[in-house]
């Protein structure tokens, strides 16, 4: 992996843990944006389209089906039951939600036991220096997305999103 990664509150004896839990996060998170890219690009093509408010509807209706139904396939067996629950991005559109990472962030590494780790992005969006905190949880010896937050720097307060 071609990143630094901080390690905060990490006990030296899972720090080499971080490079595969990090590298299977952010393959996980290229695929996502390949989907959210490719609803955008869908999306911007209709735009350019004369068509009727209801055909656009309705077109915008089956993109939507189509990247939740990639999406869904993407998350298959990388994410918990609990965050499978959700199975699509909680947005399309303009600017896809893990775009930072063909950019400059930067990556937080918790990890207080075996079979916990936090990962924390930090980056500028809209002019704006927001976070994701990714919460991983090792199930039969795989790492899976439980829970994903976002929020802004130098706050405190997470918000529940959507992987």
């Amino acid at each position: 992996m071609i990143m630094e990664i901080n390690f905060v509150n990490t006990p030296k004896k899972y720090e080499d843990k971080a490079d595969e839990i990090v590298s299977e996060l952010f393959e996980l998170l290229e695929e996502l944006l390949l989907v959210q890219e490719r609803a955008a690009l869908r999306l911007q093509r209709l735009k350019q389209k004369q068509l009727t408010l209801k055909e656009k509807s309705e077109r915008h209706t089956e993109i939507f089906e189509k990247c939740t139904e990639e999406y869904a396939e993407v998350i298959r067996g990388r994410c918990t039951e609990k965050e499978m629950a959700f199975k699509h991005p909680s947005c399309i559109g303009e600017t896809a939600a893990y775009a930072y990472i063909k950019g400059l962030y930067t990556v937080d590494f918790t990890m207080k036991k075996a079979d916990t780790a936090i990962v924390i992005t930090h980056f500028r969006k809209d002019a704006l220096n927001k976070k994701h905190k990714f919460v991983l949880k090792s199930v039969d010896g795989k790492w899976l997305v439980d829970e994903v937050y976002s929020g802004f720097e130098g706050e405190r307060k997470w918000f529940y999103i959507e992987i």
